[in-house]
């Protein structure tokens, strides 16, 4: 489990994320052919290797067709091209949150309805291409690395005046500020627009604040502005991290590495810790009117939406009436976004939300040698130090299948593979 945080030492801007997404590892090639599914054209993704400041880093750029005319759109117009592509469901989910917060900002400032504001720069189609765009690596990302908590530790932003299609603004520009409201920000020393508004709308919809959380950072990405500055390298860098309080990952033990750690493992030298609590969203309500089958599907795209946990418990309501309460447990920025979605795929009238503290052992998954093939297991570190491991049913029940035996040998024969042992010499029994 790790996470992924923000640094703007000097501001962010989309382009500018989906640059550092790149630089982290993921493939701009398979993030063009899923933007290709959009109905958009007369743009193309380029990369370079650039220095800001002496600090290597990579710079990403949609460049636009000149002979093609870019239209101003609603936010009718940005989720119907949204909804007309390929995109995954995560990632569909989190490009319409983004362009939601940004159409709420801009209708607060200009005080007007959502409906009626014209995204102007921002409903262009390079700022959907970088929406869209680095919506799609940070599902990758996410997916490949076990991220389940987005956040970000510094903004700061600019000083003086910018030019928009309204004539001249402040810096920060007033949609940019409405959309850090309780967000930390730090104003720099020198001039110029550090965040744009859509950069500040990736963090508003996606992130929470770091605040005072300590973490081990594993791998960094760095994306490259075009301007220069003086005062700061105009970067934005993501961190690959763990919070520090949990057990530090064995170089030892990656996917590759044959066996998993024993049940009841030698106990280290020093005693690790259960992760420290975390806030979580926690959406309930009570349904008694809907098709059962729909259950199976409002789940399904709870879970694509980026729900952590969903279950169902049968309850009965007053008069004896059979019900079905829907509890739905995801990161505190998902939390709307996933109570929305059961009031539209569901039959209930209202949910409940509300924040809780969860505890979770640290995890990671690896494989054990059976004789009926490889199965995968679950390794958790108890906080006394020692592990536990568990078969994965789904590894399980294809090796069943494929070897044509009864479910229960493989699990006991998984149970029973050899393994190395915490330090990795001495041979053990899951």
């Amino acid at each position: 489990m790790r996470w992924l945080v923000f640094d703007c030492p000097s501001g962010i801007s989309g382009d500018m994320t989906l640059a550092a997404l790149v630089d982290l590892g993921v493939s701009l090639d398979e993030m063009r052919e899923i933007l290709a599914t959009l109905p958009l054209a007369g743009y193309r993704l380029e990369s370079e290797q650039v220095t800001r400041n002496g600090i290597g880093a990579t710079r990403v750029r949609v460049v636009l067709d000149a002979e093609i005319e870019h239209p101003h759109r609603h936010l009718r117009h940005v989720v119907r091209i949204l909804r007309s592509g390929q995109l995954p469901p995560r990632a569909l989910d989190w490009s319409l949150q983004v362009f939601t917060q940004l159409a709420e900002a801009e209708a607060s400032v200009h005080r007007m309805d959502v409906e009626s504001v014209h995204f102007h720069e921002v409903g262009a189609v390079d700022a959907i291409v970088d929406i869209a765009g680095v919506c799609i690596g940070l599902d990758r990302l996410c997916a490949l690395h076990d991220v389940d908590s987005l956040r970000v530790s510094q903004i700061r932003v600019g000083r003086g005046a910018t030019r928009s299609a309204h004539g001249v603004i402040p810096v920060p520009p007033p949609a940019t500020l409405q959309l850090l409201r309780g967000f930390p920000i730090q104003f720099t020393s020198g001039e110029g627009e550090r965040v744009t508004p859509t950069g500040a709308a990736i963090l508003a919809a996606l992130t929470q604040p770091l605040e005072d959380a300590a973490i081990r950072v594993e791998a960094t990405g760095l994306g490259a502005g075009s301007k220069e500055f003086v005062d700061a390298a105009n970067v934005v860098r993501l961190l690959l991290c763990r919070p520090a309080a949990m057990p530090r990952q064995r170089a030892d033990v990656t996917p590759e590495t044959r066996g998993a750690a024993a049940t009841e493992a030698r106990p280290r030298s020093k005693p690790s810790e259960a992760e420290p609590a975390a806030r979580v969203g926690v959406v309930t309500t009570t349904i008694d009117d809907m098709v059962p089958e729909f259950y199976g599907y409002v789940m399904e795209r709870l879970f694509a939406a980026g729900a952590l946990d969903v279950y169902f418990t049968p309850i009965y309501m007053k008069k004896g009436r059979p019900a079905t309460q829907v509890t739905v447990i995801g990161e505190p920025h998902d939390t709307h976004a996933l109570a929305r979605l059961l009031l539209n795929e569901s039959s209930t009238l209202g949910v409940r939300i509300a924040y809780e503290e969860r505890m979770e052992l640290e995890r990671r998954v690896t494989r054990v040698c059976t004789e009926y093939g490889e199965v995968q297991v679950k390794i958790a570190v108890r906080p006394d130090g020692k592990l536990r491991a568990v078969p994965e049913y789904e590894s399980v029940r294809q090796a069943a299948e494929t070897a044509g035996v009864p479910l229960a040998d493989v699990y006991r024969a998984a149970l029973g593979a050899e393994v190395d042992d915490d330090v990795g010499t001495d041979k053990r029994k899951a």
